[in-house]
């Protein structure tokens, strides 16, 4: 049996590992909060560039409402009437500089800031080169400015000039600023959520397993008691219970007289019993298992059979059917066998006729079903309580209350599962689940 002190050790390994808290900020934390971050970076780009779209397309539209009148003012000469329609367009509020420039790139009209004479700009060449409009970030009077370049044609589509509209171009990021600090501010409101999610999720973890463990700490700590007890008792009581055993076989033999027999075989019977008990007692505190291999489960079934065998008197069969012949399990061979005879004892003691032995294929593993046709469970049976050490529904005298608890212990250090119901028909079925392979802390 595990030492209390060295159980308290691997609780707190595994509960307080920080390899796995690392692990688990490394490999899942942080890269949520990555990726989270980078789609909203993502996101806030694509409305950032729909945003500079929609300005732009803004400006666009105000150049087409006016570049016509626009342009028949310019192939009239009429300076006043071009005034008017620049001036009206910068009291909209989204210009900042209108202007109107000869084929030459000299100004002819403008309305708030402006330049005034654009013959060597780039911008303007290409304009009057291309007939294309032209748009771009640039420094218009020591501002910064988003300028769009308009051709202006007359009415037999010959280009005559260009128009400039000048905006702020902090006008573009003063408008997805507000965007922005909502979309990060939703970022960092959902993270937390998130990590406190995950924290909560964590630490309930954390405390489950201590929960687990504690329990398991507490188990094997009753277990170490119970085989202390029972290496003492086997001490004690080993060797007299051997003499007492021996000198009844030869009296038995002295004495053949009626009384005499009937006697002696009580005292024989009764040292038998506590013989019996102490070896369960053994097998009760026997240490962890010790899986290393995979075993067939249809050979340690037939020889947990066999080795019920003689203590059955032929007046009920033990049926083993549908057992798969490929059903192999990661086991103490010697103690699986052991939880195996137990519980085939305790199905033959309560059967009226019958014991059927059968295995179920499970997703992870297999469950071996043992099915009496007995009476069953007394209605107010806890089956909690009947796995229990000591525990028997038995009358005294007839049962060491250890068999099914036998059962229970060697079925929970295989991490597995152990159930015990009445059957509808009648009788009692017990299930023992058995995973194909064990855990790493099981070994």
């Amino acid at each position: 049996m595990y030492s209390r002190s060295s159980l308290a050790q691997r609780i707190s390994r595994s509960v307080g590992n920080p390899s796995w808290q690392r692990a688990f900020l490394l490999y899942l934390v942080l890269p949520l909060l990555a990726l989270t971050g980078v789609a909203i970076n993502v996101a806030l780009n694509q409305a950032r560039e729909f945003q500079d779209d929609r300005l732009r397309d803004d400006l666009e539209l105000i150049g087409r409402a006016i570049r016509l009148p626009l342009s028949e003012a310019l192939v009239a000469g009429d300076v006043q009437q071009m005034q008017t329609q620049l001036d009206a367009v910068f009291e909209i509020g989204r210009i900042y500089g209108a202007s109107v420039y000869d084929t030459n790139g000299e100004l002819v009209v403008s309305a708030g800031v402006t330049e005034l004479d654009l013959s060597e700009s780039v911008m303007a060449e290409q304009v009057l080169l291309t007939g294309e409009q032209q748009d771009s970030y640039r420094e218009v009077a020591g501002l910064d400015m988003f300028s769009q370049f308009i051709p202006m044609h007359d009415r037999n589509q010959r280009l005559i000039g260009f128009m400039q509209l000048n905006r702020q171009a902090r006008d573009f990021d003063r408008s997805f600023a507000r965007l922005e600090q909502i979309a990060w501010i939703a970022w960092g409101v959902v993270t937390l959520v998130v990590l406190t999610i995950l924290a909560f999720g964590y630490y309930r973890t954390r405390l489950q397993q201590q929960v687990e463990l504690q329990s398991r700490l507490r188990e094997h700590e009753k277990m170490a008691a119970i085989g202390q007890l029972a290496r003492g008792v086997a001490h004690e009581l080993g060797a007299p219970l051997t003499v007492i055993s021996g000198r009844a076989k030869r009296l038995l033999k002295r004495h053949t007289d009626t009384e005499s027999q009937r006697q002696l075989t009580a005292i024989s019977g009764q040292v038998e019993r506590l013989t019996n008990l102490v070896q369960q007692l053994l097998d009760f505190s026997r240490a962890p298992v010790n899986a290393e291999q995979s075993q067939a489960l249809p050979a340690l079934i037939e020889q947990a059979a066999r080795a019920i065998g003689h203590e059955n008197d032929g007046q009920v069969q033990l049926q083993i059917t549908q057992v798969p012949a490929q059903a192999t399990v990661q086991a103490d061979t010697a103690r699986l066998e052991l939880a195996l005879v137990n519980l085939f004892r305790n199905a033959l003691q309560a059967a009226a006729s019958q014991v059927t032995v059968s295995v179920e294929t499970a997703q992870h593993g297999y469950w071996v079903v043992v099915e009496d046709d007995g009476p069953g469970l007394p209605q107010d049976t806890d089956v909690t309580q009947l796995i229990e050490p000591f525990a028997t529904t038995k009358p005294i005298g007839e049962g060491t209350g250890l068999g099914l608890a036998i059962v229970a212990h060697v079925v929970s250090a295989h991490h597995g599962k152990f159930l015990l119901q009445n059957r509808p028909g009648g009788g009692c079925q017990a299930r023992i689940f058995l995973p194909r392979t064990l855990p790493k802390d099981a070994l």
